[in-house]
């Protein structure tokens, strides 16, 4: 959503003021092998009210390959938005979490592109798509 101002500039509704990596984690647990299966992956994504019109949202990514590593990347993204904003929680859920992800996503790889592991390259996803299934999930 955006906003257009008399001079026909527009601005949007939602403000980025900080992103920040809050954890960067890769453990080894042992030497890759053929036989293994590709690495599990979660996500998570949580928002938190810091004070009127501020959030924090953070997005996590772990993956484990079975008896190879297990790596965790958190991300937090700092926003302002005006309470009065129409699709506010709809705006906080999903375009904050679709800012942050591709910054999650680089960094597994970066981060998974150790000696004798094979990076693990996330595609591209419908981020909306991957929020309705862990909201989906998180109420079974």
């Amino acid at each position: 959503m955006a906003t257009e101002f008399k001079d026909g500039s527009i601005s949007s509704v939602l403000k980025l003021s900080h992103i920040v990596f809050d954890e960067i984690n890769f453990k080894r647990l042992g030497f890759s092998t053929k036989s293994c299966n590709e690495a599990q992956i979660g996500i998570a994504a949580h928002k938190e009210k810091i004070s009127e019109g501020k959030y924090q949202v953070s997005l996590s990514l772990k993956a484990i390959k079975e008896r190879e590593y297990e790596a965790l990347v958190t991300i937090s993204g700092y926003y302002e938005i005006d309470e009065d904003t129409p699709y506010k929680d709809k705006i906080l859920s999903e375009n904050t979490v679709a800012i942050l992800f591709p910054y999650v996503r680089a960094q597994m790889t970066l981060l998974t592109a150790q000696p004798e592991t094979e990076p693990l390259i996330i595609p591209p996803v419908n981020v909306y798509a991957l929020i309705k299934q862990a909201n989906e999930n998180n109420e079974a």
